[in-house]
C-alpha cells in the first residue's frame, strides 16, 4: 500500500519528534550540529539515523556518554563500535543508530550524504552559528 505525501510527512514528523529529546541532550552538551535522518522507508536496519558533530576528542566522548545515558534511561539496549576512535563512534540501538563524529570524521566519512534522499532534520547549535 502506497502512502500519500501528507501521511509520509506525519510519519517523518513522528520520527523527528520521537528522537528530539536525544537531540536536545546532545545540543545541551554543545554538539555543533545534530541531524536526524528518517530511514523508516529507506532502510531495513533502522528507523532513525542520528549524526552528531563534536568539537574535539574529549567533546566526542562527552557526546557519546550523553547518548549512552539517554539510551540507558529509556531502557534501550545498544552496541558501541569505535569507542576508542576520535573520528567516529557508532551506537546501534536497533530502531535508532547514533553516530558521534569529529569535524574531520564528518568530512571524511560524509555519513549525511549516504542518506541524501531520506527525509532529514538538521539542528544547529545556536551558539556556533
Amino acid at each position: 500500500m502506497r502512502k500519500d505525501k501528507d501521511e509520509k510527512n506525519i510519519n517523518n514528523k513522528e520520527i523527528f519528534e520521537a528522537w528530539k529529546p536525544l537531540v536536545d541532550a546532545l545540543l545541551d552538551k554543545h554538539a555543533l550540529e545534530v541531524t536526524v535522518h528518517d530511514l523508516s522507508e529507506a532502510s531495513g536496519f533502522t528507523e532513525a539515523f542520528i549524526v552528531a558533530i563534536a568539537r574535539s576528542d574529549l567533546h566526542a566522548r562527552t557526546l557519546r556518554d550523553t547518548a549512552e545515558e539517554f539510551l540507558d534511561k529509556i531502557h534501550i539496549p545498544y552496541n558501541v563500535e569505535g569507542a576508542a576512535s576520535s573520528r567516529w563512534t557508532l551506537m546501534d540501538a536497533g530502531h535508532v543508530v547514533v553516530n558521534v563524529l569529529s569535524r574531520e570524521g564528518r568530512d571524511y566519512y560524509r555519513l549525511d550524504s549516504l542518506w541524501g534522499d531520506a527525509p532529514s532534520q538538521k539542528y544547529d547549535n545556536p551558539e556556533y552559528l
